[in-house]
């Protein structure tokens, strides 16, 4: 437990550093944290919204409508937390990539798949409500976001490969 927040310090440490290398367990210590931080803040809101949905309409009168205002807190909360993230994940994927002899820039396939995955998730989980955002249809959504997540699991598979696994032996 001790090595696990030491190496957390570490990618905190090297916020902005993208030199270097990072060892699995440095990486896969901050991906657990960040998981791990994210999850518990995004309970916490979930276990409040749905006490406060079983409570009633969201009214005034409603006894429970002040929990509205702490569940958009911890929302606010849990966007700080993981927009303070967003660069120690690149750098650390970064020095983990260059460690796993993977060139670095390739770090760049994730990150736009990520990005371009925003507007289909939200096409997917508006599909049953009158807010639906201009059409596309909802397999080309399901496709979008399977391959993105292939994609992501295959890069969390290099991330993990060893360095001494790719040298070539002669």
């Amino acid at each position: 437990m001790k090595t696990f927040w030491l190496q957390v310090k570490t990618c905190i440490g090297k916020y902005i550093s993208f030199g270097g290398n990072a060892t699995r367990s440095e990486f896969w210590s901050w991906v657990l944290f960040v998981a791990i931080v994210s999850g518990v803040l995004f309970g916490m809101a979930a276990m409040l919204a749905i006490i406060r949905n079983n409570a009633g309409p969201d009214t005034t009168s409603n006894p429970l409508y002040w929990l509205s205002s702490i569940i958009f807190y911890i929302f606010m909360l849990l966007g700080l937390f993981l927009l303070f993230c967003l660069l120690p994940t690149l750098t650390v994927a970064v020095r983990r990539l260059r460690d796993a002899g993977y060139q670095p820039w390739i770090v760049i396939f994730p990150i736009l798949l990520l990005l371009g995955a925003c507007y289909p998730a939200v096409v997917v989980a508006l599909s049953g409500t009158d807010d639906t955002p201009p059409e596309i249809p909802l397999s080309y959504c399901y496709i979008y976001l399977a391959i993105t997540t292939a994609v992501c699991l295959l890069y969390a598979f290099f991330l993990c490969r060893d360095k001494k696994a790719l040298q070539v032996t002669e």
